[in-house]
């Protein structure tokens, strides 16, 4: 595998998101395989803003740490991430502005420096700096350049005199010469698709039939609710922007209990909010959908940081004892997947399904082949009943009728305790078999998840990771004799056979929390040994910290 890591550094309000964008998606339809991933402080203006772009010939699903090229708008910025250089990155920098000096980075630094702002106002328009690294860069890759221009055309459109001279800074850019070395990496005509989390799950959202949305904005999950939002009108979808997020949860039960596919999207603080309404749900038996983006944590915490903290609150999630079913996709690809997923099981099961993003996995573009669509999840689970309808006749798999309000059948709910047709009760012996009921529904459940990923379970030494860590894991592993994986999405409920594979193992979990969460799942569904290594600090795992930490811990 043959790769390079491109970083943009600056600050919030330079355009280095319009212009990263531009970048990964013009190297990626010249046919190149590309994964982004950014790193920003929560401020509209100013602090920290990298955005970085790894280029590879095959697709890859994490970040490697070390830069090989930072073009740098910003001196303060730049000292930030010193600490991912080494011998083979080049800064690159704007010979007018203020720069790093090597007395100040503390190594010798191999950096190159090109008058940005004064090609961009010779072009006719002073911000365009960006633009002219964006044409040096691709020029580096020998990118066509009507591919960029395209995408200034599209960006801008409408703003003929802005276009006119954004793709005057691009050509003076691409005139620019970078006497860089970099890898042959091939670019090849292919059939992948440039996506990350948000736009993953949003899709997989629509292809499910979702037609109600209710949120209230916190970041990361904000972006899901804004792409639904920005095609709510093509797919008739309603989408409800609520006061707080205990109106949001409730609002959608209120869908799903009309029948439609509904959902909420959130962070851990704003699921905390919401864990009435889950237990509502679950006694209710109606279907919920929800999205919990992580972010580290406690309170507010590091609102545009990643983590992976909420697990064991959210299997654990609403008071009382009910089933639910929790997943954690790998790459947007598997957010597309799982969520069409959650829906079917939500509805087909009656409960709560969550799915549980990362801040890196929503920020994050991979390069990944086209999503499955099971025609099979859009199936609705719903009867039309008549005069005897039992909303929660006891079956054989804990599963009741549902019928929909305003049918032929009388539909009775309560929050309280109830019996088969829907009348609150104090009927002891009736509350025991509804909560059996209830709980009949996990034996089901177990026979819809899909087996985990595997890897070289001869190997001494199993790593066991959950959610995005996959691509880093997997990256790691590969080509190693002495390491294998197993590797979850669906993390709730854990299939306990897993344990006669993976005795007598030393098994290690790799996770963004500091206390092991899904270790400590995991051992507790199988009795099995699990040691843990955690990263924490909001930034996320790669396979060059998992090498690192594991010989620290003298595990390897």
């Amino acid at each position: 595998m043959r790769d390079y890591v491109i970083a943009l550094s600056g600050e919030a309000g330079q355009g280095l998101n319009t212009i990263g964008d531009m970048l990964a998606l013009s190297l990626f339809r010249n046919g190149y395989c590309i994964f982004t991933d950014k790193s920003y402080h929560s401020r509209i203006r100013g602090g920290e803003y990298i955005y970085r772009i790894r280029v590879s010939d095959t697709p890859l699903f994490s970040m490697r740490q070390e830069f090989d090229l930072i073009v740098s708008l910003s001196k303060s910025t730049t000292l930030s991430q010193l600490e991912y250089f080494d011998h083979k990155t080049t800064l690159i920098f704007d010979s007018d502005s203020e720069h790093v000096t090597t007395e100040e980075a503390g190594f010798e630094m191999n950096v190159m420096n090109f008058p940005f702002k004064t090609i961009a106002k010779e072009a006719g328009e002073p911000r365009a700096q960006n633009v002219v690294a964006l044409g040096a860069i691709l020029a580096l890759f020998k990118v066509k350049m009507e591919i960029p221009s395209q995408l200034i055309e599209e960006v801008f459109s409408g703003k003929d005199e802005v276009i006119k001279s954004n793709l005057e800074a691009l050509e003076r850019g691409y005139n620019l010469e970078l006497s860089l070395e970099i890898p042959e990496i091939d670019a090849n005509e292919h059939n992948y698709y440039l996506v990350n989390g948000t736009e993953g799950t949003g899709l997989g959202a629509i292809a499910a039939g979702c037609r109600f949305l209710a949120a209230y904005p916190m970041t990361p999950g904000t972006g899901v609710m804004n792409f639904l939002a920005s095609r709510a009108e093509k797919y008739g979808i309603v989408v409800e922007q609520a006061e707080d997020e205990i109106a949001a949860v409730n609002m959608v039960i209120g869908g799903s209990f009309a029948g439609a596919r509904s959902l909420v999207t959130t962070s851990g603080g704003g699921f905390a909010l919401m864990q009435e309404g889950i237990s509502l749900a679950a006694m209710t038996e109606t279907p919920l959908v929800m999205v919990d983006a992580q972010r580290p944590a406690p309170a507010t915490g590091l609102p545009t940081r990643t983590a992976q903290e909420d697990l064991l609150f959210v299997v654990h999630a609403g008071h009382g004892e009910f089933p639910k079913y929790v997943v954690a996709p790998r790459t947007p690809k598997d957010a597309f997947e799982l969520t069409e997923k959650a829906f079917y099981i939500a509805d087909k099961y009656q409960i709560p399904a969550i799915i549980l993003l990362t801040e890196s996995l929503v920020d994050s573009s991979a390069t990944v082949e086209a999503p499955i669509h099971k025609e099979e999840f859009l199936q609705r689970f719903v009867v039309e009943g008549g005069d005897q309808y039992r909303r929660f006749e006891i079956t054989e798999n804990g599963v009741s009728p549902r019928a929909i309000p305003g049918g032929k059948a009388p539909v009775r709910v309560d929050s309280d305790e109830h019996d088969e047709e829907g009348y609150i009760t104090e009927n002891l012996e009736i509350r025991k078999m509804m909560v059996q009921k209830r709980m009949k529904k996990m034996e089901g459940l177990l026979g819809e998840l899909t087996a985990p990923a595997k890897f070289n379970l001869d190997a001494p030494l199993i790593l066991i990771g959950w959610g995005d860590s996959w691509g880093a894991i997997d990256e790691f592993a590969t080509g190693r004799n002495d390491v294998g994986y197993v590797h979850y999405t669906e993390v709730f409920p854990i299939d306990p056979s897993i344990k006669q594979e993976l005795e007598g193992k030393r098994l290690v979990s790799v996770e963004g929390n500091f206390t092991g969460q899904f270790a400590s799942l995991l051992r507790s569904e199988t009795g099995l040994n699990v040691e843990h290594i955690g990263r924490y600090d909001g930034r996320p795992v790669s396979a060059n910290w998992i090498e690192k930490t594991l010989q620290e811990e003298g595990i390897i």
